[in-house]
């Protein structure tokens, strides 16, 4: 399959009413979100809470090198990463102070878009912030009357009662309910996925046929969602974007889902945003 011709499909899909969104930190990094992505994060912890200089470089050496005590730090899921710091510093308000500020981007007023004019019913993501939100909002729709927002372990468990409205999934929690942010953090930090997230996760991939676009998010969820992935069926088919500046290609799946059909992207995701801008007549 040609570059073109895939953002076509997914174009296509959209117009039809048939595509999903998977959105991971990518989406709310550029300004005027410039939301950390993982790696940042976990410098701004270590900075926060080493007291003794030489530690903080030991530290920043080895992750900038991407060598022993780095390599483990660099793999480390965030969420479990912040959930090992927590037990000592108490960061997770903090972290959630962050999360709560920034303003959309174009990335988020194209989901926001996209929501509001029927082109996607649901979409996915792993992001604490609030920022998809915050650009449904501007179009004037509020959660909880135009479309729903499932972040807790109660909402996920209303899934099958409550089908009605568009839906935006916050597999991880939301940075507004910080308790929802530390069962997330220990759920991943034990390895475990809660069930009631599990029965999401399988609804967004399996229900029905269509596809998923996969949007900013790097498939490093290895303590919690990979584990569930790669045991799924799904005849849903998946555009995984890939971040490679210079580079129009297509590709095969990451091997998160090694399980899924479908095609990985790589390019500049700024491509892929701005041809469904155009294409989906939001100029």
């Amino acid at each position: 399959m040609e570059f073109s011709e895939c953002l076509w499909q997914i174009v296509n899909s959209a117009r039809s009413g048939q595509l999903s969104l998977w959105v991971g930190a990518g989406l709310s990094v550029k300004p005027p979100a410039s939301r950390p992505l993982a790696r940042e994060l976990k410098f701004h912890i270590l900075q926060c809470i080493c007291s003794h200089p030489a530690l903080l470089y030991l530290y920043e050496n080895r992750l900038q090198e991407r060598r022993d005590i780095g390599t483990r730090i660099e793999s480390y899921p965030l969420e479990a990463f912040i959930q090992c710091m927590e037990k000592n510093h108490s960061i997770v308000s903090d972290i959630a102070r962050v999360f709560r500020g920034g303003s959309p981007s174009k990335n988020h007023f194209l989901v926001a878009r996209m929501m509001k004019q029927r082109f996607v019913r649901e979409v996915l993501t792993t992001n604490f912030d609030l920022l998809i939100e915050k650009a449904l909002e501007s179009t004037g729709w509020h959660a909880g009357i135009d479309y729903r927002v499932y972040s807790t372990e109660s909402s996920f468990a209303s899934l099958n009662s409550d089908r009605n409205l568009p839906s935006v999934f916050k597999i991880h929690g939301t940075a507004d309910d910080v308790e929802s942010m530390r069962i997330t953090l220990s759920q991943v930090a034990s390895r475990v996925l809660s069930e009631s997230r599990g029965i999401v996760l399988e609804h967004f991939l399996t229900s029905g046929n269509g596809d998923v676009l996969v949007f900013g998010y790097g498939a490093g969820d290895y303590f919690d969602i990979n584990p569930v992935l790669s045991s799924m069926r799904s005849k849903k088919r998946i555009f995984y974007v890939s971040y490679e500046l210079g580079k129009r290609e297509i590709s095969e799946l990451p091997q998160a889902f090694h399980s899924f059909q479908g095609s990985a992207i790589f390019c500049d995701p700024d491509l892929v945003v701005d041809h469904l801008w155009s294409a989906l007549g939001f100029e």
